[in-house]
């Protein structure tokens, strides 16, 4: 596995909205790597973009690279590896941007009261960044070979952490059957007599028989070593406490948790058992204060939360998958004491169950959807472009794409793109916008029988401004509107950097994405299921090429070869 600094996850990165920043990547490690700040727009930087063949180049083993950037957002962000798929090999850490002075925030739709204020603000100075991520026990290098020698993608991991520790849970047959979703069943029904594997996984037989492409090569799932899928080894005890202490002079005591959504493949219900949470921000941005029991994290994503214990206890941290190819969860532990009492013990009521299931009526989920930035955004009618994309299967199921092709090799290129555009160099995979100050839609398009895909874009946030099911047969979203108006927002919606396309188990589905072209640069904009980044579900932007900010000289001449 990788470690940062000796440490797994990385180091916490911790800046002042404002700041500029510096950061020295030096790899000593045997492979070729980058870091790539997830959700930070690289304002006027893109050069720190941290996408090799895109950006710069690899730092190769031995070498080192300086990204330098100005922190012009705030709140929960974090950073990882864009090299093949070394996010699954632990290459990531979390990173936070407090506000500046007088920043707006939406701590007076939740209290009014100046002593509860202060506490807020307390929290936010003390925020917790809890890391959660899937985890398995094979590097992603091995994965990646099996994958191309049997032809299908393998989905099957061995645990979930929390701030890097958990435990490998194995779940009885008889448990399995209770926790087991309509479409995994579905998907089990496609092999007659198929059953989950001890590690709670659709076995290898069922993934074949998935689907692939017409003309497809043959899957040898001979190829495929039994522990990839099989023998469950349940471990205890290797949980994150994060320990909380409300000292005898407060009156209140809040707590703001960063969830950062660090994994590979996983999508999540998270809980806290007996504590509703306050969701304030998500992707870093604010939003207006929604409270609820449980929120859903795909890969990439961030929302910041705020909690109000006043009960010395033990509270568990549920992270339960929601993803069809697994039934997998993780725990972590906050130990919220009160100075002068006995710390609390026993077990905490939940939220959730091992499937991110209600336990009661009761549960109050959090909707993305409605998530409303706190700021309302001044979005055109109309844009000066709009892009279509499906996002398939291309060839076996280990191979995905944007359109007919999938992803060429462009981590080695040099020099990178962004030192000299070229739009249409890699066919469907570079798409060139109008010059700075327009607006474009991008149209996802998914057809029947796939998995939801989280969509991440760099360089700019994007407002998810309208969602539905079927072909999307207009030219733009004006003439969807026309037709469906209650399928779109533009008055608040969502801002993000990662969102999920609906499943489209029972028909194909739509997501539009509105994205301002006001930050010059080449950006990468994939799917961030690291199987799927890897197998080919990758396009890069050339946004505003004719405006680029001048590269500084100490990139263009940066050419650290291995020794």
């Amino acid at each position: 596995m990788f470690k940062i600094n000796g440490q797994f996850p990385g180091p916490l990165l911790e800046m002042n909205e404002g700041d500029d920043v510096v950061i020295l990547v030096k790899n000593e490690s045997p492979y070729n790597t980058t870091i790539h700040y997830h959700g930070i727009e690289m304002v006027g930087t893109p050069w720190s973009d941290g996408v090799p063949g895109v950006t710069q180049i690899n730092i190769q083993p031995g070498c080192a690279f300086t990204q330098r950037w100005t922190a012009t957002q705030h709140g929960s962000f974090w950073y990882h590896s864009h090299a093949e798929s070394q996010l699954n090999d632990g290459l990531y850490g979390p990173m936070v941007i407090h506000p500046a002075p007088r920043t707006e925030n939406p701590y007076s739709a939740i209290t009014d009261d100046p002593v509860s204020l202060a506490a807020i603000a307390d929290a936010e100075r003390n925020r917790i960044p809890m890391l959660l991520s899937d985890w398995r026990h094979i590097t992603s290098d091995r994965e990646w070979e099996i994958s191309q020698e049997s032809r299908i993608e393998h989905i099957c991991f061995d645990s979930i952490l929390v701030n890097g520790k958990g435990n490998v849970n194995c779940v009885p047959p008889e448990q399995q059957s209770a926790l087991m979703t309509p479409g995994q069943k579905a998907l089990l029904s496609r092999v007659p007599g198929a059953q989950l594997t001890d590690k709670s996984c659709l076995p290898p037989e069922v993934l074949a028989a998935i689907g692939n492409s017409p003309g497809a090569a043959p899957v040898h799932l001979e190829k495929i070593p039994h522990d990839i899928f099989y023998g469950c080894s349940p471990t205890e005890g290797h949980i994150d406490v994060v320990t909380v202490t409300k000292r005898a002079n407060e009156t209140d005591k809040w707590i703001m948790l960063d969830l950062i959504g660090a994994f590979g493949l996983h999508t999540v219900q998270v809980s806290l058992d007996e504590l509703p949470m306050w969701v304030i921000a998500a992707d870093g941005n604010y939003i207006k204060p929604s409270q609820a029991d449980s929120v859903s994290i795909t890969n990439g994503q961030r929302y910041t939360v705020l909690v109000k214990p006043t009960e010395a206890k033990q509270y568990t941290l549920r992270v339960s998958s929601t993803s069809d190819p697994q039934i997998m969860y993780g725990t972590s532990i906050l130990d919220f004491q009160i100075e002068g009492q006995t710390p609390g013990v026993g077990e905490t009521e939940p939220y959730i169950n091992e499937r991110g299931a209600n336990l009661t009526s009761d549960v109050v989920y959090f909707a993305a959807a409605a998530a409303k930035p706190l700021t309302l955004p001044s979005l055109p009618t109309t844009v000066d472009a709009t892009y279509k994309f499906t996002m398939q299967i291309d060839g076996n199921n280990y191979q995905w794409a944007f359109n007919e092709t999938h992803r060429p090799d462009t981590e080695n290129a040099s020099p990178p793109l962004l030192f000299a555009p070229q739009p249409g160099l890699m066919d469907n995979h570079t798409v060139t916008v109008p010059s700075s100050a327009s607006w474009v839609d991008y149209v996802m398009q998914v057809p029947q029988g796939q998995p939801a895909h989280p969509v991440h874009v760099h360089g700019r946030h994007f407002y998810v401004v309208g969602q539905g099911a079927g072909a999307f047969k207009w030219d733009s979203v004006a003439e969807a509107m026309a037709e469906e108006p209650h399928a779109f927002n533009l008055v608040d919606p969502p801002l993000r950097d990662t969102y999920p396309t609906a499943p489209s188990a029972q028909d194909a589905t739509w997501l539009v994405l509105r994205r301002p072209s006001d930050n010059p640069g080449v950006w990468l904009f994939h799917c961030h299921i690291m199987s799927h980044l890897q197998g080919g579900m990758v396009i890069v932007v050339q946004d505003g090429t004719d405006e680029l900010p001048v590269v500084p000289q100490e990139y263009l001449d940066y050419s650290c070869r291995a020794q």
